[in-house]
This record gives C-alpha cells, sequence and structure tokens, in this order.
C-alpha cells in the first residue's frame, strides 16, 4: 500500500523537527519510500510546495516526476464521488 502525503506533512516538517539542513536523513527517506513506490504525493501539493520558493520548494523540484502524482481519469471519477459523500458526527 501506498501513502499520500499532504502539503502540511512537508511544510511542518521543514519549519519544525525536520529541517532540510538539521535533518536531511528525512528528506532522502521520502525520495527512497517514492523510488520504491511506497510514498506520493499530488500534482496540487507540489504546485502548493513549488510556490513556496524557498530551500522547500528548490527541494521538491529536484524530485522525480513520479513524486507528484497527475491526476488521470480513474481519480477524477472518485473524486467526484467522495464529493457527494456526507459525513455525519460522531456522537
Amino acid at each position: 500500500m501506498a501513502y499520500i502525503l499532504d502539503a502540511d506533512v512537508f511544510i511542518s516538517a521543514k519549519n519544525l523537527h525536520y529541517g532540510l539542513d538539521f535533518c536531511p536523513a528525512f528528506w532522502n527517506w521520502l525520495i527512497k519510500e517514492n523510488a520504491t513506490g511506497n510514498l506520493y504525493s499530488i500534482e496540487k501539493v507540489g504546485d502548493e510546495v513549488f510556490a513556496l520558493e524557498d530551500d522547500l520548494s528548490k527541494w521538491a523540484k529536484t524530485l522525480s516526476s513520479s513524486f507528484f502524482l497527475k491526476p488521470d481519469a480513474s481519480i477524477v471519477a472518485a473524486l467526484a464521488e467522495v464529493s457527494t459523500c456526507i459525513l455525519f458526527p460522531i456522537s
């Protein structure tokens, strides 16, 4: 099973505990896990990270083109289905 990371994973890691200069092992681990097919993110997250124009965006621009996945027809169909779901709070 592969994991999909949201923008907060990247931004919080950079800002809090895993700075690019302080803990390069974390960032190298992300690259390694992507190469083995265990970890990805999505194109929109990549866009958000690239827009930061900082060290994180410079790092992200060095990643494989397979890291930030582009949506395909199956994803678009799934998004339409998910958007019709109604969530109920647990009481």
